[in-house]
């Protein structure tokens, strides 16, 4: 009888084991929200989703009429995602975001480059300060992460005394 009882604990351990392996292992999942240079919601964009440690592309998608998207199953990690045009040209990058085994992180990403307008505009890209599309989009999406505020002076002389 004792190996009976034994045998049936060891079962039941097993799969109790096994079960929060199996839950351990569930990856996570990232919703967002992909929005124009105007903050108008972006229905029917390609959106990617890229792996910030190795740059590897990790999912792509398109969103709804509401501008939302979803990536599910994702291994922990960081992520960060672009607006991309047909031709795979980024216009827009999110700020980088922590997925946690089993959570739900949520984004949003701002295309300023969506919708360009002139012929030059389209045909470089989103610049900024002259610097080139890619080095630009990294510049701000860093900057956002970052969460950097510039502080600009108005006035010649700041001191209240003069």
């Amino acid at each position: 009888m004792r190996k009976f009882v034994s045998a049936g604990l060891i079962v039941v351990m097993t799969l109790a084991v096994s079960s929060s392996v199996l839950v351990a292992q569930s990856g996570g999942t990232m919703t967002g929200v992909a929005r124009g240079k105007y903050l108008q919601s972006l229905s029917g964009v390609n959106v990617q989703l890229r792996n910030v440690n190795t740059g590897a592309l990790v999912g792509a998608t398109v969103t709804t009429d509401a501008g939302a998207f979803t990536f599910a199953d994702l291994p922990a990690g960081n992520y960060f995602v672009e607006v991309v045009d047909a031709a795979g040209k980024i216009l827009g990058t999110g700020a980088p975001v922590f997925v946690t085994t089993g959570g739900n992180a949520t984004t949003s990403v701002i295309a300023l480059g969506f919708g360009a307008t002139t012929a030059t505009s389209a045909a470089n890209g989103f610049s900024f300060l002259g610097m080139g599309p890619v080095t630009s989009l990294t510049v701000l999406g860093a900057a956002a992460a970052a969460s950097v505020t510039a502080v600009v002076a108005t006035r010649p002389n700041a001191s209240p005394s003069r």
